[in-house]
Order: C-alpha cells, then sequence, then structure tokens
C-alpha cells in the first residue's frame, strides 16, 4: 500500500491549486528527467513555492521512493537532496515507507523511519468513524514538516476529499478562508487554534458553521479554550488524540470521554501500564506507558542506520494510568518527572494549571535545588496584556495542587513563549533564556 491522490481530490492554498489530472499531466511529463538519487531517501525541500513541493513529493512516492520533508533549504540550484540510508527502502521489493520527525520539544529531533501502510490503515477507519466522504474539505493549519499536518494533508488526498493548505495565511484570514470555502474537517495544535479563537474575538467574526471535526493533536486542550472553541464553531465537534510521531494515534477523545482522559484506545492499539520492574499496574495507578498497534513505526533512523523497538512495545517515555473502563489519563513524561519531599512530581501537571489563568499564556515548571539538596519547583509564566497577580496564583496553586505542587517562585516573561513547528512549546529554548538571563 501506497498513498495516492485520489481522482476527485483537489488540493489548492494561497495562490495555487491542483488536482490529480494535473499532478499526473506533471509525472509523466518529469519522471524519466527527473534526477533520482542513487540512494533511495530523498529529501524534499519545502521551499517557498507549494506547488513544487508537493509535485516533488508525489515524484518521491510514485517512484517508491522513502521520502521526508524539511524546511531546509540546500545548496543553491539544487531541490533534490539524497541521503544515506542504507536500511530505509529498497524500492525493488521492499513496501513504500517514509520518514517525519520528532517535535523537538525537550530534545534533539529524532528521524523516524514508518511504513506508508501504517498511515493509510488509519485513514480508511477514520473515513468510517468519522464518517469522512468526497463531500468533504480539509484544512491544514500547520507546516507540512510536522507530522500531524502531513497525515492530514495525505489522509485528505487518499480519501478522495478537497484540502486547503492554510499555514500562508495570518489567524484573520485563516479564519476567513476556512469560512469561505466551507472546511469541514480541520487538524490543527492547540497552540494554532488558540491563535484561531484569539482573532475571533478580537476582530468580533461571526461564528462559523460548516467546520463538523476539528481533529487535534500534539498537547491537550484546556477547558478554557475548550469553551472558545465551542463559541468560533459551535457545530464542530472537537475530537482530541493522543499519540506520538513513532507511535501515530494511541487514543481518542471525545465529548463522551471523562474529564481529564486523553480517551480509549484506537482501534488496533494496546495499552499497558508498567512499574519500574517492567510489572503489569492495576488501573488507576500511575506507571509506564506502553503501547502496541499496527500503526507503530519501524525505527530511528540515525547517521544512516534503522535502531528498531527491542519488543513488541513501545515506551512511550509518558506516565500515566488507566481507568476501569479503559480510559487513559497522563501525568507527564518520564524524564521530566521530579522528586519533591520524596513525592514524584510531574510539572506538566502544574503548567496545566497554570495555563487555565487568565492572564498566563504558556508556562514552564522546573526544578532547582537548595543548599540541602532538597528540590523546589519553580515556574517561568509567560504572560499577556492581563498581567496576573502571583500572589493570587500562588494561592491558588496551594488551595489546588497542594504544598509539593506549588512553584516557590513564578518569573513573569511579557513576550511570545518560543515554540517549534509543531506548535508545542520548545522546552530547550526556555532553558536556554532562563541560563542567560
Amino acid at each position: 500500500m501506497k498513498f495516492k491522490w485520489h481522482q476527485a481530490s483537489v488540493l489548492s492554498g494561497k495562490n495555487f491549486f491542483l488536482n490529480a489530472d494535473e499532478i499526473k499531466k506533471q509525472l509523466s511529463i518529469d519522471l524519466v528527467s527527473w534526477q533520482l538519487p542513487e540512494q533511495p531517501f530523498v529529501a524534499i525541500n519545502l521551499d517557498r513555492n507549494p506547488v513544487s513541493s508537493i509535485i516533488n513529493l508525489f515524484r518521491a512516492i510514485e517512484g517508491n521512493f522513502c521520502f521526508r520533508l524539511t524546511p531546509k533549504p540546500f545548496p543553491k540550484g539544487e531541490n533534490i537532496k539524497a541521503d544515506h540510508c542504507s536500511h530505509a527502502h529498497d524500492p525493488s521489493g521492499s513496501p513504500p515507507c517514509f520518514v517525519v520527525q520528532t517535535g523537538g520539544t525537550t530534545g534533539p529531533l529524532k528521524k523516524i523511519l514508518r511504513l506508508q501502510s501504517t498511515w493509510i490503515n488509519s485513514f480508511l477507519i477514520n473515513r468510517e468513524i468519522w464518517s469522512i466522504t468526497s463531500r468533504d474539505n480539509f484544512g491544514i493549519l500547520g507546516d507540512l514538516t510536522h507530522s500531524i499536518s502531513l497525515y492530514g494533508l495525505l489522509e485528505g488526498l487518499y480519501l478522495g476529499t478537497n484540502v486547503t493548505l492554510l499555514g500562508e495565511w495570518l489567524p484573520k484570514s485563516q479564519l476567513e478562508e476556512i469560512a469561505t470555502r466551507k472546511i469541514s474537517i480541520l487538524y490543527a495544535t492547540p497552540i494554532q487554534l488558540q491563535l484561531l479563537t484569539r482573532a475571533f474575538e478580537i476582530h468580533k467574526l461571526k461564528p462559523i458553521t460548516s467546520l463538523r471535526k476539528i481533529i487535534v493533536g500534539g498537547s491537550k486542550l484546556t477547558p478554557n479554550h475548550v469553551l472558545k472553541l465551542k463559541n468560533l464553531f459551535p457545530k464542530g465537534e472537537i475530537i482530541e488524540f493522543y499519540g506520538t510521531a513513532e507511535t501515530s494515534f494511541i487514543t481518542i477523545a471525545t465529548t463522551d470521554s471523562p474529564q481529564g482522559s486523553v480517551g480509549k484506545a484506537y482501534e488496533g492499539v494496546k495499552i499497558r501500564v508498567l512499574n519500574d520492574r517492567g510489572e503489569a499496574l492495576p488501573n488507576g495507578k500511575i506507571g509506564n506507558i506502553e503501547v502496541t498497534s499496527p500503526y507503530v513505526f519501524e525505527g530511528y533512523i540515525d547517521n544512516g542506520t534503522l535502531n528498531p523497538i527491542q519488543n513488541d512495545y513501545f515506551q512511550t517515555g509518558e506516565r500515566g494510568f488507566l481507568d476501569q473502563n479503559g480510559y487513559l489519563f497522563l501525568k507527564g513524561r518520564r524524564d521530566r518527572m521530579i522528586s519533591i519531599h520524596d513525592v514524584n512530581v510531574h510539572p506538566e501537571e502544574v503548567e496545566s494549571f497554570l495555563t487555565n489563568i487568565k492572564g498566563i499564556e504558556a508556562a514552564y515548571v522546573y526544578s532547582s535545588s537548595d543548599r540541602f539538596e532538597t528540590n523546589h519547583l519553580y515556574a517561568c509564566l509567560f504572560i499577556n496584556s492581563f498581567k496576573p497577580d502571583i500572589n493570587q496564583v500562588s494561592s491558588m496553586c496551594r488551595r489546588e495542587l497542594g504544598h509539593n505542587l506549588t512553584p516557590r517562585s513564578f518569573r513573569l516573561i511579557d513576550e511570545k513563549p518560543p515554540l517549534l513547528a509543531s506548535g508545542k512549546l520548545n522546552l530547550v529554548a526556555i532553558q536556554r533564556m532562563l541560563e542567560t538571563t
């Protein structure tokens, strides 16, 4: 199985329009003269001309080449770059594959090899559970180097919908395009949706009723943001998925999911929660989350070699628990867990609470030890024009979270938080900012 451009699909964006016939025409004209690399791994530069980037993407697919998208410019006069990847793909016999990358929230980006069939299988499942038809219009907010955006693009084209790339417009114009083009299914991250709701409020725009599904990935929406989205898209069902670049979908949360849950396992996915000794934990007990599914990646590509998974289950690096009904609740990343007075604390829990307070755009919680080598929490808050009262914030934390989860001090930063291409907070950049100021 490999990606294909459905005959009914049309792709458009700012000043461009492509359909299946045009793609076939371009490929039949250019595929022979297109200089394919010696190695079966094609890096496609997402340059300023999205049309040429998309055409090159489907050239790679048509030629059975493993591909990846990159925002980095190549040497002058070169728009296709061959990377050495000895194990990535054998065009003569191996299944079609491609490469995406991790978000890089807490460390260096990793290249991930996965089979095209792993995404296609989920396209077919989504078509059934979300009732996707050729009458639907997909909207893609983010950069195609981010896996959720690339996923939405390829799913829409594969299933025969119209697809609009909205990334080149500013938020107000994005809303206008969503309304004009009658976008019915939108793929986005919480940060991208936050920009839309802010533009909606600032410019006093009319609600958009054409949208029926909002597919959200990357991180979890806050309850306050959910309310704002319902005002903007009153007929839009919010569907949040939890997953990683390595696993694709793990769980899906809908309006029926319990508050704070990331939903139940996606079709074909099995989730287990283990302690640090590798023993299964009962429902309600917090531990390390592992998954196995038909959508898991093949392995990491590092310096040209493939690093496969060592067992049937992939260790997500997240901690959480399953309730008795199979709903998954996340606590935070294992590598960010902090011991405060011999109690394991997840900074993400505090960050989530803080970002629900008016005036706080984003929060980063970290630890530092005192002269007695006791850990304490501290918070870096990115604020907007409504400056929060720190004493009130501290009191709210103590009342709702308890002493161990209340930061000892708060640092206010009156500027936009640094973000990754995925829309997530760039924790590495924030740490660097704190070290240098």
